[in-house]
């Protein structure tokens, strides 16, 4: 359960001190807030909430820097704007461990579903956040890393909000995206993200933003398709589709990266002929 601990411990910023601002959140008595949480934009209709699954690294990570109660004063309470850490990669954060660990300097960590204020080690998944500190290391009597319940952390730009807002060229690797059915992607996984696709599948494209790139693959050969929003177009093979013109394919391991083109939609960079 998290409680009210800001896990802010240093910036490497010049000032010294770390990249805020302002998130907006619901009213306390439908989602309460503790300092410190760890939180995802739009789970809720444009809200910052809770994290509350592995799976949240999809949407846009920051932390409370101050807590939304579900009682009292009503200008503390009411839906407002509060203050997030936006998660700069020279931020610090010291957060608990899942299961205490000989954690060492670039170990990797992903989110815990069951609690929002503590991270698992990643063992081959996404990379949420890196482990930055070296206070268990020995000093010069042994080479034994010490087991430890906390870490501290840097968080990745490619899942936090300083990341997607404030940055398009910090991010390291691609988010990695199943879609087994029918599926509308979110903004967020519009940047720099890899979408396996499986069975038979129709994925629906958020409305253009600048800057998106995002890559789909065919993984087993069933039909899919990439439908763009209502009044974007994509550009197959060097022409300029119809708004919301689908594209389709039947064969596994074709594949497709998405480019924004303009502000009418987008590209698409392919083999000729794999998709229609």
């Amino acid at each position: 359960m998290a409680t009210n601990k800001d896990p802010f411990v240093y910036s490497r910023n010049k000032d010294g001190k770390p990249v805020m601002f302002k998130g907006l959140v619901q009213a306390g008595s439908t989602q309460a807030i503790k300092r410190g949480e760890l939180c995802t934009w739009n789970e809720t209709t444009g809200y910052f909430i809770p994290v509350n699954a592995v799976a949240d690294h999809r949407y846009w990570l920051a932390i409370a820097a101050e807590e939304q109660k579900a009682s009292g004063r009503p200008e503390l309470t009411a839906i407002r704007y509060i203050d997030f850490y936006a998660l700069h990669p020279n931020d610090i954060f010291e957060f608990a461990l899942a299961a205490a660990a000989a954690i060492a300097y670039g170990d990797p960590y992903t989110l815990t579903a069951a609690d929002s204020q503590k991270l698992t080690a990643a063992v081959g998944a996404f990379a949420v956040a890196i482990s930055v500190g070296d206070g268990n290391y020995p000093q010069e009597e042994d080479t034994t890393l010490r087991n430890q319940s906390y870490g501290r952390f840097s968080f990745n730009p490619a899942v936090t909000w300083w990341g997607n807002r404030m940055s398009q060229e910090v991010r390291g690797g691609r988010k990695v995206i199943a879609v087994a059915a029918t599926a509308t992607l979110k903004e967020s996984d519009m940047y720099n993200s890899l979408i396996l696709m499986s069975g038979d599948s129709t994925i629906t494209l958020p409305a253009v933003k600048p800057g998106m790139d995002v890559i789909f693959i065919n993984t087993d050969g069933l039909t899919q398709a990439i439908t763009p929003n209502a009044s974007d177009k994509i550009r197959l093979d060097g022409a300029l589709l119809a708004d919301a013109a689908a594209l389709d394919q039947t064969t596994i391991g074709f594949w497709c990266q998405l480019l924004t083109e303009s502000a009418d939609g987008f590209v698409c960079l392919s083999t000729p002929g794999q998709f229609t």
